[in-house]
């Protein structure tokens, strides 16, 4: 594929479950780095409310692609089911569009 998208996921974690959101994210993570279209990612946390990761995250494939075949691998299926009871507010994921690289 040609593509290549950029989005930011926000998790508000509730304070309580935030080592387990870190577990069960970074598992997500190191099995969806194998990817063929998998670029990277880098995790923040954000700095005036620490419990809500931010990802940045750059793929190799269109964001109907990364939506339909991405989002339901089988390695996900046990963090997507449990983001209800870690997350305080539903995940947010905003889309990028590039204007330059540096």
């Amino acid at each position: 594929m040609t593509d290549k998208i950029s989005f930011i996921v926000r998790l508000p974690t509730r304070p309580e479950k935030r080592d387990e959101m870190r577990t069960r994210l970074f598992e997500v993570l190191h099995a969806m780095s194998a990817e063929p279209d998998f670029v990277n990612t880098s995790v923040h946390e954000d700095a005036s409310a620490p419990d809500t990761l931010v990802l940045y995250e750059t793929w190799a494939c269109s964001r109907d692609y990364f939506m339909r075949h991405h989002l339901a691998k089988p390695y996900r299926q046990a963090y997507e089911a449990a983001l209800p009871e870690l997350l305080s507010q539903p995940r947010s994921i905003d889309f990028l569009n590039p204007i330059s690289t540096n």
